[in-house]
């Protein structure tokens, strides 16, 4: 393996290193990484998490994707990050490409560039870390010769802010997609040998591949600050996600590559249950996510007993929309403990919904270690709750922060959101009695004093594919406001209240409903100096503001305006599970102030995803007990995996 990028000798590379903070950051050959010769691999991939090492490598989903590609004979995945400032400085003064960590090949010679994205601050970073590899920065400037640019995740559910710089959209799960897509890339790679012929490849690949988007198949034309229609070319047909239907048996990394410096998150990671359908209405990934779908204890028990053996992580994670929804969660914390509370592994749920069972989840899980407990809340009174179709009682929070004081818990967490529809003054003081509140039941519990509690609030972001996508956001001048107004009511020194910074808000907001022309600004912002958004102290809204005021698309137009019902959205054109009808009842309810049921208790809301499908994944997963009646009954003789659209391009795989 070159341990240097290919232009540098050892030393020289050592020497440039002494320049940098965190070195490690760049040095690869962690345990578990995998290497492979890559004179037997036909498709090769840089997977990148556009933040720095410490952030992106406990991402589970880079995981997953790692152990999926690697998994198959053919097909290497190597890891990328973006460098930090003083990284990126070397790289470009001693003109050095930027390089994967496992065999230092610079990106530009690599087959496949994959960006994970989480969130839309880390467009920029995109830019940064194609510019870095030798990469050109715009789609249609790429030739044959080019690596395919694509991205996935929850920050590109509205793929279009990228479309001038990403090739093909991921849509969907990807477990299943990013193994198709590779076999049939490598397929059809020798019919297109020709740099004119790169148009014609991603045609043939949407064409195969019905989970991947091209933007540049799709033209739009607009009116006034508004999409008014995605027109399909060259005859493509509508993409559809991906859906990973048997989460019980899908591969899931149990010997992750072990990160060579700290990370943000240290510890075993287990995705114990994929979807939500609570319904809360500000909530995207709830409804993308969607059918709920489940591993069992059994499966979980076995992953963890992997995992441990493999890295020897303390603590395990178990992770979810909202892991304490688990049918079976109270068996699963039971069955981990049992195992594990002898070599001291704690067992911890990162942050529990509020429900009826939250005080019998908070005493299964404190057995090894008790520090911080973390709740979500998300508003203060029950006419917002009305609204945002949160189900939860006062009484519960209350008593499940009781329980965990007398059980030891240190300090608390909750999570608030500011800048809900309809939302009063009333709603905001809420916020901060209810902090109170759960302070003072330390008192009560009898353990001393009032608790240590951080009450989160967040600026409310209105999502594509939610109920609010309709929604104006409230401008940075409201937030600042009642920011200063929370932490004007907040009198109790145990509780401390903590808001997110308005300009990161703003723009995650304004990219997060925007059209292809946020493509111009994204790319005058980062030439402006736009790095690492997501970061507080190295946001600058200065490089936002020059670049909306060269191209006249700015937040008005995007986030900070109410859209009129029949306004064609920039993901209309894309089949991501949940129909626009029932998008648009829903937002009706909210205005009326009215619950919709959770449909794994209550009757189907017909969402888009169907019952029959739900149905059939409850019962793959051993969990028939938990679909209504009703629904068994329409799903009766629908075979399982009857929509499943990637079983003819995978192969069958021999035990291993």
């Amino acid at each position: 393996m070159n341990a240097t990028p290919p232009t540098l000798d050892p030393i020289s590379w050592g020497n440039l290193l002494r320049r940098v903070q965190m070195p490690g950051r760049y040095i690869g050959g962690e345990v578990n990484q995998t290497v492979k010769d890559s004179t037997d691999v036909d498709t090769r991939w840089a997977l990148i998490y556009p933040d720095v090492y410490e952030i992106g490598m406990p991402h589970q989903g880079l995981r997953i994707l790692y152990h999926c590609l690697n998994d198959q004979k053919g097909i290497w995945a190597e890891r990328c990050f973006t460098p930090w400032h003083d990284m990126e400085a070397v790289l470009r003064n001693n003109e050095i490409p930027l390089c994967t960590l496992e065999s230092q090949t610079p990106l530009r010679e690599l087959d496949v560039i994959g960006f994970t994205l989480q969130t839309e601050l880390n467009y920029t970073n995109l830019l940064t870390t194609l510019d870095l590899g030798g990469i050109p920065v715009l789609a249609n400037e790429r030739t044959m010769d080019d690596p395919l640019v694509v991205a996935g995740g929850a920050g590109v559910l509205n793929p279009e802010p990228l479309a001038d710089f990403v090739d093909l959209f991921f849509l969907g799960d990807g477990e299943e997609s990013v193994v198709a897509f590779s076999r049939v890339l490598a397929e059809l790679r020798p019919d297109f040998p020709d740099s004119a012929s790169r148009r014609d490849l991603l045609r043939a690949l949407v064409e195969r591949c019905p989970f991947l988007y091209a933007p540049c198949f799709w033209e739009p034309t607009f009116s006034g600050p508004a999409l008014e229609s995605m027109t399909p070319l060259d005859g493509v047909q509508t993409p559809r996600r991906a859906i990973v239907y048997d989460l019980e048996n899908a591969p899931y990394p149990t010997t992750p590559v072990l990160p060579s410096v700290r990370t943000i998150h240290d510890r075993i990671t287990i995705e114990i249950m994929r979807g939500c359908v609570e319904g809360c209405r500000f909530c995207q990934a709830g409804m993308e996510k969607r059918p709920q779908r489940f591993r069992s204890p059994e499966r979980i028990l076995e992953i963890a007993r992997a995992s441990y053996r493999n890295t020897g992580f303390n603590e395990i994670g178990l992770t979810s929309l909202s892991s304490s929804d688990h049918p079976e969660i109270l068996r699963i914390i039971d069955v981990l403990n049992r195992e594990f509370q002898s070599q001291r592994v704690s067992i911890a749920l990162p942050s529990l919904r509020v429900n009826d069972e939250l005080e019998a989840v908070v005493t299964r899980s404190s057995d090894v270690r008790k520090h911080g407990l973390t709740l979500a809340p998300e508003v203060a009174t029950d006419r917002l709750r009305q609204i945002i179709n949160k189900g939860i009682k006062d009484d519960d929070l209350f008593q499940g922060a009781h329980m965990a004081w007398k059980l030891g818990y240190t300090k608390m967490k909750l999570y608030f959101m500011m800048g809900i529809p309809s939302e009063t003054s009333d709603d905001l003081l809420g916020i901060v009695k209810m902090a109170e509140r759960v302070s003072y039941e330390r008192k009560n519990a009898g353990c001393g004093g009032a608790g240590q509690v951080k009450a989160a609030v967040s600026t409310f972001i209105p999502k594509a594919l939610t109920p609010f996508q309709w929604h104006a956001q409230r401008r940075p001048e409201w937030v600042r406001d009642t920011q200063k107004q929370l932490w004007d009511w907040q009198k109790l020194r145990a509780v401390k209240i903590q808001c997110h910074t308005s300009g990161e808000s703003l723009i995650e907001g304004y990219l997060s409903r925007a059209d292809r022309r946020a493509g111009a600004v994204i790319l005058s912002a980062w030439k402006a100096g736009a790095r690492f958004d997501a970061w507080s102290r190295e946001f600058r809204l200065e490089c936002w503001q020059k670049a909306w005021d060269e191209h006249g698309y700015t937040p008005e137009e995007t986030c900070y305006r109410d859209r009129p019902m029949d306004e064609v959205f920039p993901w209309d054109h894309l089949d991501l599970g949940v129909t626009r009808a029932y998008l648009e009842k829903e937002w009706k309810r909210a205005l009326d102030a009215e619950l919709t049921d959770h449909c794994q208790t209550g009757s189907c809301s017909t969402c888009g995803v169907g019952a029959n499908l739900c149905v059939d994944i409850k019962a793959l997963a051993g969990l028939e007990k938990y679909a209504k009646p009703k629904l068994i009954k329409r799903a009766q003789g629908n075979p399982l995996f009857a929509l499943g659209e990637l079983d003819n391009l995978l192969e069958p795989q021999a035990p291993r």
